[in-house]
């Protein structure tokens, strides 16, 4: 039993014999997650750590961690590990850290005045960021220079950037703006009526792309659709073009006349008709009247006015070099023929060029053969035709002398 009013003394730990004291290993390693670009600021060993604490807990110097990088390759962008680990007397400690890398190369481009300016992503050439396959669109992109003072002809500066995790990747590349050549040189056309139709490429003399070369005409839009070919006059045929953002529209045009004859019937002596007396209509695309400009030749060189028969013509018209052509055909008849009124009502349209006759045009001259061919003069006509034909130069002349 304990006196209380016995004086008591405390004993300290260095007093107590063979008493054991336990204390707790604090050694720990913080790894430190980094972010990285290809071609960017290679990183060290020790910004993967952190912090470092010993036994104790105090913070020592990151050095003395070991730091792994052997399996890092610098020039592929991934998602790497990085080892660490800290040996301290009695216990090792380990973490791991993350390294996360990712790529950006540029390129220039090159564009033609009047094509919109290209976005970020055109600058692109490769862009590679794990984990995020439509990291292209995310790159952003400044021009040096404002963009309202862009002019064809000149290089501007342009900075491409994109950012992971804080970290920016960057390339400055060049777009340059050259001037936009496309040309249309038109070419207008002439032909008749129920002549050949024009092919849409004649219609265009050289076409030039962007770049100023020569391609061919058939790249161009040619719209036909305002052209009426079986009538006479000057319709407009519109070219287009298209090339890298310039568009270009010119007009051509295509002129149609028009050529229609007149048959020819004359009496011996009446005279060879003029090539007016053929033409039953020659009008130019303007509706001009050009029967002066019809050229008439027989398609037999021993035609004669002189002597009954039926003789082939070749009856034409120029316009702008193209050459409408018609086939009358003029008879001769004998003297004994000749009628009472005006030979112009012996005259039988032919219609135009490459155009039947009509129904009443063809009853028409029906109607006329047959009168000429069944009447007794016309008898009498044909059997002195007969004859003529088989007298010599100088009997025929005794014959129609004695004949009067």
């Amino acid at each position: 039993m304990i006196d209380p009013h016995q004086k008591q003394t405390e004993q300290t730990d260095a007093e107590l014999p063979n008493q054991l004291r336990v204390i707790t290993n604090q050694a720990t390693v913080i790894a430190n997650d980094q972010t990285s670009y290809v071609g960017g600021p290679r990183l060290t060993k020790t910004s993967f750590v952190k912090a470092v604490f010993d036994a104790t807990g105090q913070a020592i110097d990151p050095k003395q961690v070991s730091v792994d990088l052997s399996n890092i390759n610098w020039a592929r962008p991934d998602d790497y590990r990085v080892n660490l680990r800290y040996a301290n007397p009695g216990k090792t400690v380990s973490a791991t850290a993350h390294l996360h890398l990712f790529s950006l190369n540029g390129r220039d481009v090159t564009i033609h005045a009047g094509e919109p300016l290209p976005v970020s992503s055109e600058f692109v050439s490769e862009l590679v960021d794990p984990g995020h396959p439509d990291a292209r669109q995310n790159a952003q992109l400044v021009f040096d220079e404002p963009v309202a003072s862009f002019q064809p002809g000149h290089r501007y500066g342009a900075m491409l950037t994109y950012t992971v995790n804080g970290i920016t990747a960057a390339a400055h590349q060049v777009l340059q703006i050259l001037p936009n050549l496309v040309s249309i040189i038109t070419a207008n056309q002439t032909t008749y009526v129920n002549g050949p139709k024009t092919n849409s490429e004649r219609f265009i003399r050289t076409l030039c792309d962007a770049d100023g070369r020569l391609i061919p005409a058939e790249k161009a839009v040619v719209d036909m659709s305002a052209v009426v070919w079986n009538r006479a006059g000057r319709y407009p045929v519109e070219i287009s073009y298209t090339d890298h953002g310039k568009s270009i529209h010119r007009t051509a045009y295509e002129n149609i006349f028009e050529l229609a004859a007149h048959n020819q019937i004359v009496v011996v002596g009446d005279g060879d008709p003029i090539p007016a007396r053929y033409v039953a209509l020659a009008r130019d695309h303007y509706g001009r009247d050009r029967t002066r400009w019809t050229a008439m030749t027989y398609l037999d060189p021993s035609a004669n006015h002189q002597l009954p028969g039926t003789y082939d013509v070749r009856l034409s018209l120029e316009v702008n070099g193209s050459v409408a052509t018609v086939h009358p055909t003029l008879q001769v008849l004998p003297e004994i023929l000749r009628p009472l009124n005006s030979t112009a009502a012996w005259t039988m349209p032919v219609g135009r060029h490459g155009e039947p006759l009509t129904e009443t045009q063809i009853l028409a001259a029906q109607s006329l053969r047959h009168s000429l061919r069944h009447t007794s003069e016309s008898r009498v006509a044909n059997n002195a035709a007969k004859t003529a034909d088989k007298l010599t130069w100088w009997q025929r002349i005794f014959h129609w002398v004695k004949k009067g």
